[in-house]
């Protein structure tokens, strides 16, 4: 999957900058799967944007994760388990997220 490669390549791409006050850069990585509405928004400066109750659970799923980690939802796990052979997953169990009450997300392991 293009979005948990894209995740796993920016995670490691930050892992290799060091911030001013000497720590190394540590993101957060959330994914989710579903549906999306999209189209571009602007007449000054157009954006192409993203909307949608997926969009808001994949960043619930960045901003609940934790630094260095990729996070994805039960959903997304379920999907990638019939194509995406390479990740291994470690279950990091129901998390409460604002919104959608418990979720039962999962970890890669790195």
């Amino acid at each position: 999957c293009a979005a948990i490669k894209f995740g796993i390549h920016a995670l490691e791409a930050a892992s290799k900058h060091v911030m001013p006050n000497g720590e190394i850069c540590q993101i957060r990585v959330g994914v989710h799967t579903g549906d999306v509405a999209s189209g571009v928004v602007g007449s000054r400066m157009p954006r192409y944007c993203l909307f949608g109750d997926t969009v808001n659970t994949a960043s619930r799923m960045e901003s609940t994760s934790l630094p260095g980690r990729m996070q994805i939802s039960e959903e997304t796990h379920v999907l990638l388990s019939d194509v995406e052979r390479e990740c291994v997953w470690e279950e990091r169990g129901r998390i409460d997220v604002k919104g959608k009450g418990k979720m039962k997300t999962y970890f890669l392991q790195m």
